[in-house]
Order: C-alpha cells, then structure tokens, then sequence
C-alpha cells in the first residue's frame, strides 16, 4: 500500500485529502483544499491562495488516476475543491459518502449535501452511502465505521471514518474526530487495528472556545492509546496544526510513541518534507507583506467557511 497525502495544513491549507493506492485500486479521499475566511482577524495572506490553487490542481491530477473518490462529511475542506468543476474529480467515478440524510446538522443537510450531490450526480459512476459498509476489490477490502460526532460536539455534524486494508498493511483515516476526545471515537480503531493512521488532532487553536481542557486532555490520552494499540506510523495532521504550539500539544503522543519504536509525525514530515505552516502564521505573514490578497475567480466560496469547517 502506497499512502501520499496531497493536502493537509502542514503543506498549507486546510484539508486531509489523501490519496491511497494499492495492486487493487486507487482511492482517494475527501479531495478539497480550503483556508481559513478570518485568522487572527485577518483574511487569508498571499501564500495560502497561491498555495491553495497549487494543491488544487494537485488533486485534479490525483483525481484522474483514481478508480473511487470517498468524502466523509460536507465540510468545505472536504468535499467542496472551489473552483474545480465536478466533472474534472468525479467524472466516471465510484463515490462513497457521508449519509446525507441521517447522522448530520442542518447545515449540511439542508445545504451542502444537496448542492454537492447535484454537481456530481450526473458525473459519477456510481454514488453509494458509505457508513457500515464493507466493500472487496481484488485483495483490498475498504470498510466504513458509523457516523461519529465530529469532534466533542455534535453541532458541527458526523464523519465517516475510513479504513483500508490490502493483506498487507492497514490504514485507517478517521477524518475529523478532533483527536478522538470521546471514547466513541476510538471503537472503530479497536476494530480495524490499523498500522498506519491519519488524524486531525485536537482543537487546541480553539481552546476555550470549542474545546474544553478536559476534552483537550482526552484526545491526547486516547491518542497515546492508540499508538499503544500497535499503530506504528500516525501522521497527525489538520487541525491541530493550526495551533502555532501544535508541537508541544503533541508532545506527549510523541514520547509514548518514541519509547515504543513508533513515529507520529505531520503529513509533510511523512512525505520527506518541511513543514509549510501557513494559517497558523497568518499574523506573522501579514507583517511582512500586508498587500490584500488576489482572489482568483471562482474561490469565493473557500472563504465562507466557519472556523470550525
């Protein structure tokens, strides 16, 4: 199995696309790229918009070679790639997605679901509702928890995690849990025991605000678990690394991991690269070179977003 994660905050946007192939097929999951409307009470610099219609094209070109597209839930950083045209990812496609009917808030049932399902239906192959399925191909087998609460709150709606096996190696995506601050979480983890796993991490940027200290305190406990549990690579990466102290948030995940031969590390550390930390450098950005930033056409709609999407 050949895991690339073409997306993620340390490559400097908000996304976890990520593309996934094995002597089966090739998968790719939640192909979006968005930035944060507002950060430190400033739009977007520059270097996000550059680097966002970069990654863009990025997952165009991803999309081409892939057999089935999977999106978790309808947060614009997973499922809505802005400008892109439908037919340019999701033509002639197997695309499994987040219910979206049930398990999910209104405003992406009553909203983005719709809208998103619209631009693709007369695009895609086939459109299969993905949670609890278990679907075979070849030697890979690709298995969907239930809908979990994004995160500690379910106001911000439900995912569908996703885990891929090919006989040899188990990957294991769990979009957006938030680091797992609710042991509901972790079930399907127990489950599928993967060797290798994608997470988001905690909320830490928003401390405080939409996260409390004690559920701070139980994503990084029930991370180390996992890590205990046998996973040997984690690539912690999106939404703690909007947090500038994302590395000392993470520090204990990493010692537990360290003293048990594992490695936790970001998605660009993953790919052999420096991390590009953007967003969370916003502030530092702007008082270098505090030009407005040039919108391409199209991209409005990346920057509507909450800071919770």
């Amino acid at each position: 199995m050949k895991i690339t994660p073409i997306a993620f905050e340390s490559l400097g946007v908000r996304s976890q696309a990520t593309f996934v192939e094995t002597k089966d097929l090739r998968i790719l999951i939640d192909p979006a790229v968005s930035l944060a409307p507002r950060r430190f009470g400033l739009p977007p610099h520059q270097l996000e918009v550059d680097r966002l219609t970069e990654l863009a094209k990025v997952i165009i070109d991803y999309a081409k070679l892939s057999d089935i597209i999977i999106v978790t839930h309808y947060h614009y950083d997973h499922h809505d790639p802005g400008y892109i045209v439908p037919e340019t990812i999701y033509k002639d496609k197997i695309v499994f997605i987040k219910d979206p009917q049930n398990m999910i808030n209104n405003s992406q049932k009553y909203r983005r679901a719709p809208k998103f399902l619209r631009a693709i239906r007369d695009q895609a192959k086939q459109i299969e509702v993905a949670e609890g399925k278990e679907v075979k191909y070849g030697s890979t087998t690709i298995k969907f928890s239930n809908a979990v609460p994004h995160g500690a709150d379910e106001r911000l709606g439900y995912v569908v995690q996703v885990a891929i096996n090919d006989k040899d190696s188990t990957l294991l995506v769990t979009s957006d849990i938030e680091g797992a601050p609710r042991d509901q979480h972790l079930r399907f983890t127990e489950e599928v025991k993967p060797n290798y796993i994608i997470i988001d991490g905690p909320l830490s940027y928003l401390l405080g605000r939409a996260l409390s200290e004690e559920e701070l305190n139980n994503s990084i406990k029930n991370m180390e678990s996992i890590i205990k549990e046998g996973a040997e690579t984690m690539i912690v990466d999106h939404h703690v690394l909007r947090d500038p102290n994302y590395e000392n948030i993470l520090k204990p995940v990493k010692d537990v991991a360290r003293d048990l031969g594992a490695r936790v590390l970001t998605a660009a550390e993953y790919l052999n690269l420096e991390p590009i930390i953007l967003e969370a450098r916003r502030r530092e950005l702007f008082q270098k070179d505090n030009r407005p930033a040039k919108i391409p056409r199209g991209l409005a709609n990346l920057f509507k977003a909450s800071q919770g999407d």
